[in-house]
């Protein structure tokens, strides 16, 4: 059996080494912390996309039945979207996910904390459910202040933005097309450096306000490194995340839009929707297991920028250093 050395993160690393040291740890921790998210995580996700491929499911049949058929279903658009069946549904999807939502973030944060205290690849799943619990509540105000921030941060930016596209669509359509693409860009840039405080304040175990300090400090002179490494991994999260929807997104087509009845109740039956449930459901369950990418690069890229700044790991090997030798001279026989 090969020997998985520990990895310490409390290291200056460039680009290329907060990836490499990013991967080697998924690789090493794959199955541990698969498990953490499986089994912390994964539960209440799986509840939220139940309820959301049910929205989605009665939303396409019945586009199904009074858009085919020329015919208008009995259960309409309109009494649907205001009966209460589908604002029971619709909170329940959103409060599962959510709950999972959080878990993931706190779970995957936590199975790093425990993994760079205990100093061994071996993490103990208790002790990451005790840590994540711990950390939920304020991985959820983060989250809400995150979102918060990010909402008042678009709306903000649409004012400049929207006058940019009104001056340059008097030029070129072209000009303005490039300018609303430029405030996505924008956006997104800020969504990535910002994700950063998930870890810090679960880390440092701060208040939000000084975690935005904190990341101001430690993040000078590599701000553009830092999008680098979350922007080029939560690509790589999005990317496979959509591998995993495309046996439902191909069952979709397949199912709802090569069905040539002209009943107006056509809807698929007990065992099609079965199969399209636990096909969203894998996509579901394999979408929080990805999340933890980016998660793991920005917090190896948090020790790396932080190391840089205050040398912390340096400071504690050259004081471990110390106590080696003094043990070495004390056992030493003459």
């Amino acid at each position: 059996m090969e020997h998985l050395a520990h990895i310490n993160f409390q290291e200056a690393r460039d680009f290329g080494s907060t990836m490499n040291v990013t991967y080697r740890f998924i690789r090493q921790n794959l199955k541990g912390l698969g498990k953490s998210l499986l089994f912390f995580a994964a539960p209440a996700v799986l509840l939220g996309s139940v309820f959301y491929h049910e929205i989605i499911s009665r939303m396409l049949n019945l586009a199904r039945t009074e858009g085919m058929s020329g015919a208008v279903s009995p259960f309409g658009a309109d009494e649907y979207f205001t009966s209460a069946s589908f604002w029971i549904t619709l909170f329940a999807a959103l409060v599962f996910m959510l709950i999972g939502g959080v878990f993931t973030v706190s779970t995957t944060h936590a199975y790093i904390l425990v993994y760079q205290e205990r100093q061994t690849p071996q993490v103990d799943l208790s002790e990451v459910w005790k840590r994540s619990r711990g950390l939920f509540v304020r991985t959820f105000t983060t989250m809400f202040m995150y979102y918060m921030g990010m909402s008042t941060a678009m709306g903000m930016l649409l004012i400049p933005v929207g006058f940019l596209v009104f001056v340059t669509g008097l030029i070129s359509p072209l000009l303005s097309g490039i300018s609303m693409i430029l405030y996505y860009v924008g956006l997104l840039v800020l969504c990535i450096y910002f994700a950063m405080l998930f870890f810090i304040r679960n880390k440092e175990r701060i208040g939000f306000f000084p975690a935005l300090s904190r990341l101001t400090n430690i993040s000078k002179g590599k701000f553009w490194n830092t999008i680098l490494v979350g922007g080029i991994n939560t690509y790589i999260q999005i990317v496979f995340s959509l591998l995993f929807m495309l046996p439902w997104y191909i069952y979709f087509l397949i199912t709802y839009l090569h069905d040539v009845s002209t009943a107006p109740l056509a809807s698929p039956g007990f065992l099609q929707e079965t199969l399209s449930t636990i096909m969203f459901m894998i996509y579901s369950i394999s979408s929080i297991v990805l999340a933890a990418i980016p998660l793991i690069a920005l917090a190896v890229q948090y020790y790396s920028l932080s190391e840089r700044s205050e040398s912390k790991g340096l400071l504690e090997r050259i004081e471990s250093f110390g106590q080696e030798l003094h043990v070495e001279q004390s056992h030493e026989d003459y």
